[in-house]
């Protein structure tokens, strides 16, 4: 075979080869996996901190004898500071793709011209301001959550020194006010649910069965 038809089925196959997905494509991808990780994850946060709260009550509840509750509260409390970790670790990895997305669509932006450049840039521009203004609120919500965990442990510690039906009494104020501060959490998180949700409807390759 000369070097013509070499030439000729060489290009044959880089024409006729299937164009692989661009960067910007994968990211929004993955984007909405992480969405998807991200949305199961508050949902555990959220029971996890409700079933600490039970077992706050609970010392409470059985005052005359609080030893099971506190230690069951102690394990509970230990279990949401784990899947907190763990949503946020998430969070983390969703604004690492986003970035990355957003720099990625602006390389292809420099890639078009005419009409489709100036709609692409409409809708990368559009899906940055929605990402970013979602991005402030769970910040808001983060230094929040931070708030309430550390008044939920200040109560753990409290009861690890005195552990008795004077001592309950002594802080019913307090723990009043960390249950009232957990449960302000958990309405954060889930209009932070609600947040991400929308966010993932907006940017996803696909649109969710109703």
């Amino acid at each position: 075979m000369n070097k013509f038809l070499l030439s000729a089925l060489a290009l044959t196959l880089i024409l006729t080869s299937p164009v692989p997905a661009s960067e910007t494509a994968e990211r929004a991808r993955e984007m909405t996996t992480n969405l998807e990780k991200i949305e199961a994850l508050i949902d555990k946060t959220v029971k996890e901190l409700r079933e600490a709260l039970d077992q706050l009550n609970r010392i409470a509840a059985e005052s005359d004898k609080p030893r099971d509750a506190f230690e069951d509260y102690t394990d509970q409390l230990k279990d949401y500071k784990d899947v907190q970790g763990t949503l946020s670790d998430r969070i983390n990895r969703f604004r690492t793709v986003a970035d990355a997305r957003f720099k990625d669509w602006e390389s292809d932006l420099n890639k078009m011209e005419g009409d489709l450049k100036s709609i692409s840039q409409e809708r990368m521009n559009k899906a940055k301001k929605e990402y970013e203004n979602v991005d402030k609120k769970v910040r808001d919500i983060g230094a929040k959550l931070t708030k309430a965990v550390d008044k939920l442990q200040e109560v753990q510690t409290y009861f690890t020194t005195e552990l008795n039906a004077a001592s309950i009494q002594a802080a019913s104020k307090v723990t009043e006010a960390a249950k009232k501060s957990a449960d302000e959490v958990i309405q954060a998180l889930e209009e932070m649910k609600a947040d991400y949700t929308k966010l993932k409807a907006d940017t996803a390759e696909t649109k969710a069965k109703e």
